[in-house]
């Protein structure tokens, strides 16, 4: 039978989390990559989104390794960054965990994923089974909002199944996220003395208050929720607040949902205006209100009956694990592939207090993780 090797497994993992790779510092470990791939008999590509996105690095890479079977590639992907602290990351292996010293954090997000992809092409090499082509994604700045995937060069990819190896639990695998539209609002109220003639002015905090009063915030039902986060304006205590500035999000598993969360909070902000509009001096005052709802990224959606789904569920299966599928409020490189039409649900690593001086990875969940990827390449046959 076709196994991996989990002694190299671990090693891999062990190098990997050793090459500083914060985000848009991903180049010593783009270089790495690369020399790898290319001595495991990959084609290797390199785009130019790192130019782009203001990382030390070229770009994400797109590795081709040909399998002996015909048919569509089947598709493997993590990211090669890291959230801060994330040098000189010291890893420490004991009790069936990897651990970071303490100092920084582990970086097993995400390079539990890439240690993976690596096994799983060092075994086919080695064990030449009967297979499809594998071309692995390895992308840039997945933690500041996917700004690598979103602009990767889609057409050099060859199929639409696969996974993306970036998730916590081996016994949880993606195939919901969430849709995310940021949400900054700029209010121009009037200045006035606060202490002469508080009257004659429109405070924007409190304009902003009465809309906040109105908005339905934070849990707004299973799928969607919404927060403010950041709140900006003033300049002195004796001044009625003419400018205020706040910024949030809306996310939520269903796009009409999210677009009717969005709604109500703009029919909240107009509200508010409507309620300060008022006559000074014989002439009407009212604050001016602007609001912006970039997307951030669409939601993440692979049916249940999609190939790398069904196919993963079985190898987990196989290997004693109990694979549920689940939905997650946060995002992840799936997201923006999906709106690209790639089929890629996210599968668990082992990986446990990510983002975090505390972080670690879970060797046997890591090595079932492992086990289950090769099961699911081997099995995968379009």
């Amino acid at each position: 039978m076709t196994k991996i090797n989990e002694k190299r497994l671990l090693n891999t993992f062990l190098k990997l989390v050793t090459i500083d790779s914060e985000s848009l510092h991903e180049g010593a470990m783009q270089a790495y990559l690369v020399g790898e791939l290319k001595k495991l008999g990959c084609t290797v590509w390199v785009d130019k989104a790192g130019k782009k996105i203001g990382s030390d690095a070229q770009g994400n890479i797109i590795a081709t390794f040909k399998g002996p079977r015909a048919g569509k590639a089947f598709l493997l992907s993590s990211h090669m960054d890291t959230v801060k602290p994330g040098k000189g990351v010291k890893p420490r292996v004991q009790n069936n965990r990897v651990t970071s010293d303490g100092t920084t954090i582990l970086g097993a997000d995400d390079k539990s994923g890439l240690a993976i992809i690596l096994e799983i092409l060092h075994t086919l090499k080695e064990t030449k089974p009967v297979h499809n082509t594998i071309q692995v994604v390895c992308t840039l700045n997945e933690e500041n909002g996917m700004a690598g995937a979103k602009n990767l060069d889609y057409s050099k990819l060859k199929g639409c199944d696969g996974l993306i190896l970036d998730n916590e639990s081996v016994t949880e695998l993606l195939v919901q996220g969430p849709e995310v539209s940021d949400f900054k609002v700029c209010i121009k109220g009037v200045a006035a003395h606060a202490g002469v003639c508080p009257e004659k002015g429109i405070s924007a905090v409190e304009v902003a208050a009465k809309a906040l009063s109105l908005m339905k915030i934070g849990r707004i039902d299973k799928q969607t929720v919404c927060n403010f986060g950041i709140i900006q304006g003033g300049g002195a205590t004796n001044v009625v607040m003419p400018q205020l500035e706040l910024k949030g999000e809306a996310r939520s598993l269903c796009p009409k949902k999210l677009d009717k969360q969005i709604k109500h909070m703009k029919d909240c902000f107009a509200k508010a205006a409507k309620a300060f509009t008022k006559r000074v001096d014989g002439r009407i005052i009212k604050p001016e209100i602007t609001i912006e709802t970039p997307r951030r990224y669409g939601t993440l959606n692979v049916p249940k009956n999609a190939p790398a789904v069904k196919l993963a569920l079985a190898a987990a299966k196989k290997n004693g694990v109990k694979l549920k599928l689940a939905a997650s409020g946060g995002g992840c490189d799936a997201n923006v592939m999906c709106q690209h039409g790639l089929l890629m649900p996210n599968l668990g690593l082992g990986v446990q207090k990510c983002h975090t001086t505390e972080e670690y990875l879970d060797l046997k969940e890591f090595a079932q993780a492992a086990a289950i990827v090769l099961d699911t390449v081997l099995a995968y046959d379009k």
